[in-house]
């Protein structure tokens, strides 16, 4: 991405707990140092507010101690949420260590509404507690303009997942009276730029008037008093069924009759080594209870194959249940197992159950793959007909940055296929009736939903 005209990136600190921003680091140097790109070239992006993984190790250890950062949200068990100067400073500090730069050039607070949804679950007054969480932001913002005089942050702003709700919605950030705020602290201040959600099902940011007594969107405004927009979740989008990915599906037939027989098959292994092949090792019971609640995506699959929902849903049981099983069973077979046979058995068990989870997988990419031909047929009864043989991806990123008053679109390019793609369509021609299809897309989507 890099290498090809990407020049923006955006991580924060609780981003694989630090480990982004480490990753960062060492690409940029590498790069440098290869002479493939330049530093002032680059526009660094980070955040900061999460308290969890070894924030939250070192946060619940002063307060232990009783030397707590201050106005802490606990939010719920192990995420807590702030933007006090003191945790601001800590972070900062740690971040360009990280980071291995001397600054970043744009600071964001990074979800701050969570002190809202602490306030509305625990039934405080919402102008009460409106009033503390504009305050907050207030002394966020007149530490982070020292910041920038110290030369560790170029300018700051808010990611928030809450800009383009409607007014009414307990959590909504108000970027007027966050403009405002910045206006009070400095006439020549650095609150420069905000990030928000918006893709093509969740179109708030073009449909809801929220700012200036209902006259104006969050982009709008934000254009009008020349605040930069980066936009996350283009790709996407949560709905009141679940997760949709707006992209292009590949997948392999699908034949039941194939996918019954995988299952069989490792429910069979599984029995095999639980009766007969494990208790022959010297296991303790802590050991077998382990194996017990593992050995069984035969079972799993059988009992769930048809109700995971959405190939989204299904990818977020893969990554959570079943990949840890799979890491645990390998770790187990590799410290505790000592029959070279019963290892042997283990991996061949193994490459079975990941047959199997394709196969899941290609069942919903099927399904995901009718879902993104109705999207592209959406766009498309809109769309020029140059750009009607882009991928599903590229054509929301082409809509999406089409939008007057978006500055950046920020997709997660986690394979070198996602940035190839984006590459793909950073020079083509802005959508001219980007905002119309949009509005269409999302409508007709909320429609077709309900």
């Amino acid at each position: 991405a890099l290498t090809n005209a990407i020049n923006l990136i955006d991580t924060s600190a609780n981003y694989a707990d630090g480990r982004s921003e480490q990753l960062i680091a060492k690409v940029i140097e590498d790069l440098i140092s290869e002479k493939k790109i330049k530093r002032d070239e680059l526009t660094i992006v980070t955040k900061g507010g999460y308290i969890q993984g070894q924030n939250y190790k070192f946060a619940s250890k002063l307060k232990q101690e009783g030397k707590p950062f201050e106005d802490v949200v606990e939010y719920s068990e192990r995420l807590w949420h702030c933007i006090s100067p003191g945790f601001l400073e800590d972070q900062i500090s740690r971040q360009l260590h990280r980071l291995n730069q001397d600054y970043a050039d744009v600071y964001l607070l990074h979800n701050p509404e969570y002190y809202l949804g602490w306030a509305e679950n625990n039934k405080i007054d919402r102008q009460e507690a409106e009033k503390i969480y504009y305050e907050r932001i207030r002394k966020a913002f007149e530490f982070l303009e020292k910041k920038v005089s110290e030369g560790k942050i170029r300018e700051y702003g808010i990611s928030s997942n809450t800009f383009a709700l409607r007014q009414s919605v307990y959590d909504f950030t108000s970027l007027e009276k966050v403009l405002a705020i910045a206006e009070s602290v400095s006439e020549n201040h650095n609150f420069k730029t905000i990030q928000l959600p918006f893709n093509l099902i969740e179109a708030g940011a073009v449909t809801n008037k929220n700012q200036s007594g209902n006259t104006k969107t969050v982009l709008e405004f934000a254009f009008e008093n020349k605040i930069k927009v980066l936009i996350n979740r283009p790709l996407n989008a949560i709905t009141s069924k679940g997760l949709v990915r707006l992209a292009d599906f590949k997948w392999e037939a699908f034949q039941e009759k194939d996918f019954i027989k995988q299952i069989k098959l490792v429910g069979l292994m599984e029995d095999d080594l639980m009766s007969e092949k494990i208790p022959k090792e010297d296991l303790s019971e802590e050991d077998l209870k382990a194996l017990q609640g593992i050995l069984n995506a035969g079972k799993l699959i059988e009992e769930n194959w048809k109700f995971f929902g959405s190939i989204e849903h299904f990818n977020d049981v893969l990554s959570q249940q079943f990949i840890p099983k799979i890491s645990r069973l390998m770790d187990i077979a590799d410290e505790k197992i000592k029959e070279i046979s019963v290892k042997d058995f283990i991996s061949g068990y193994i490459k079975e159950v990941y047959k199997l989870l394709n196969l899941t997988g290609n069942y919903y990419k099927m399904r995901a793959d009718k879902r993104s031909k109705f999207i592209h047929g959406l766009i498309n009864k809109y769309l020029e007909e140059k750009f009607q043989g882009l991928s599903l991806s590229q054509k929301t990123v082409l809509l999406l940055s089409s939008v007057e008053g978006i500055n950046c679109v920020l997709t997660g390019m986690r394979k070198v296929s996602y940035a190839e793609d984006i590459c793909g369509v950073m020079n083509e021609d802005k959508i001219k009736n980007a905002k119309e299809i949009i509005r269409f897309v999302s409508e007709e989507i909320e429609r077709a939903e309900n």
